[in-house]
């Protein structure tokens, strides 16, 4: 009898989850190729660095997705502070050094780019790829 009482009851929450609104949930995506056209830096805010990329983030994604990062300019923040606790200082800041890499040699990147986080309303880069 217990195993009918379990079976019964997962079939009543799958049915529930599956009539229930759909949550909106946060995107990590792959951008195409980018161009670094700024470098900023910060002691308090904006996650402490962050860069300018052309297209926008919203516009760039490879497979897409539409990320709800912000519109009115195409910076993203690599959280140098770790005030997000997503990312290491560390990683954040070899991050950061990669695009301005590509910022100085006039390289194209690739971001992976998390519109769920966010740095005083900007959204994080997870990955950064310096491409040939």
């Amino acid at each position: 009898m217990a195993r009918n009482t379990r079976y019964t009851l997962n079939v009543l929450l799958a049915v529930m989850a599956m009539s229930s609104p759909p949550i909106a949930l946060g995107t990590q995506a792959l951008t195409q190729e980018l161009t670094v056209g700024a470098a900023l830096q910060e002691h308090d805010y904006h996650g402490g660095c962050m860069v300018r990329v052309d297209p926008a983030p919203s516009d760039a994604m490879q497979d897409g997705s539409f990320l709800n990062c912000p519109s009115r300019d195409s910076f993203v923040s690599f959280d140098c502070l770790n005030k997000s606790g997503q990312v290491s200082k560390n990683t954040a800041v070899q991050m950061f050094q990669t695009a301005q890499l590509a910022l100085v040699t006039g390289k194209k990147i690739q971001l992976v780019i998390d519109d769920e986080v966010k740095l005083d309303g900007w959204c994080l880069a997870r990955r950064v790829d310096l491409l040939p």
